[in-house]
């Protein structure tokens, strides 16, 4: 299992309560978190703070230490940076177009045709 991997594990478990099941979207009580560096990780599960010059992104306090996370620190910020990687890789790809969408429906729809004939 890679790291990445049981830190979802670790996410899922844990942090899916206040964040979103995408850590890329704002939860019910935590912001988004996808991409945040080890160190903001740890200082906020471990100690509840922020590193120095770092500005929160909401200024509630609702969330609790979770020391029982100590040993999968890095594990959630493998998680946590595959999850951004993610969103950038989607926001890469090109967008189709309604009039190529109804293209690519019309060749899928010959492609099927084609089929039924043979």
């Amino acid at each position: 299992m890679t790291p990445a991997e049981r830190g979802r594990i670790a996410y899922v478990t844990t942090c899916m309560a206040c964040h979103n099941r995408d850590p890329n979207l704002a939860g019910t009580k935590g912001p988004p978190i996808a991409g945040s560096s080890r160190e903001l990780v740890a200082d906020r599960i471990l100690y509840l703070k922020y590193p120095a010059g770092y500005k929160p992104k909401r200024t509630t306090h609702n969330m609790r230490a979770q020391p029982q996370l100590k040993n999968k620190i890095d594990d959630l910020v493998a998680f946590l940076a595959e999850a951004a990687k993610k969103t950038e890789a989607a926001k890469n790809q090109p967008v189709k177009t309604e009039a190529a969408k109804t293209e690519a429906a019309k060749s899928d729809a010959a492609k099927t045709e084609a089929a039924k004939k043979k």
